[in-house]
């Protein structure tokens, strides 16, 4: 059950980082909606409320409640969503972790792109919350998602990394090639490309190089491991 805190209990509340981040934010996203608000679940401060979707006339289209709960690693990754009124079915094909019901807005390696420098509530809501609602208002409605979509799961790394590397879906070219990325520097710009392609490396793959180096050798060996595993490539 939620229950509205009243703000002094908050200084109660023991907090990491993260967490205090988050509180620090949390008057600054409810001014920019208002239909939300700081509550109280297990002890800690989560903000919470109804968030409506519009359509492109203008009109109410759907309301969803939901809350967002502070990550351990905010503002450097996403707080969690959770969509709390049964309309999103809680299933990975909507986009939802089975294991946990948060809702998965983005692909982890876009995620960690995003927030190098950092995030704030109200820009998480703005450019990740209400654009995951309104896709799923569309699915409902319409049968499919506008925006688009990367699958859940594995599916849907092998959909991301194969359209930033171009590798045409091959579950073992994008596994090597990410695996060579994960395991080497940056290649002097008048070599070869490593994809084999045979143009030089600056005029074929050092944009996605240097991006993905930026998601992290850790992130990208394990979601290498992952794919291959999946495809039966490893």
């Amino acid at each position: 059950m939620l229950l509205v805190l009243d703000p002094i209990n908050l200084t109660e509340i023991s907090m990491n980082n993260g967490y205090a981040c988050f509180l620090d934010q949390l008057d600054q996203a409810i001014a920019a909606y208002p239909t939300l608000r700081k509550v109280g679940v297990d002890d800690r401060v989560v903000l919470a409320g109804c968030l409506p979707v519009i359509d492109r006339d203008g009109r109410l289209w759907e309301e969803y409640e939901v809350e967002i709960h502070a990550s351990e690693q905010f503002p450097h990754r996403f707080p969690y969503l959770y969509e709390t009124g049964g309309k999103i079915p809680r299933i990975g094909d909507w986009h939802v972790n089975e294991d946990t019901f948060t809702c998965c807005t983005t692909i982890p390696a876009e995620e960690i792109l995003r927030c190098k420098k950092g995030i704030t509530v109200t820009e998480y809501i703005d450019e990740q919350v209400m654009p995951y609602l309104f896709n799923q208002t569309h699915r409902r409605v319409e049968g499919y998602y506008v925006n688009g979509e990367y699958a859940h799961g594995v599916k849907g790394l092998l959909e991301y990394y194969s359209h930033v590397l171009g590798t045409d879906g091959s579950p073992g070219v994008t596994v090597r090639q990410l695996l060579y990325i994960a395991e080497n520097t940056c290649p002097p710009r008048t070599s070869y490309c490593f994809c084999g392609s045979g143009l030089k490396y600056r005029h074929c793959h050092k944009k996605a190089f240097q991006m993905l180096q930026e998601v992290g050798v850790e992130i990208l060996r394990m979601n290498a491991l992952m794919i291959g595993r999946r495809y039966g490539v490893l």
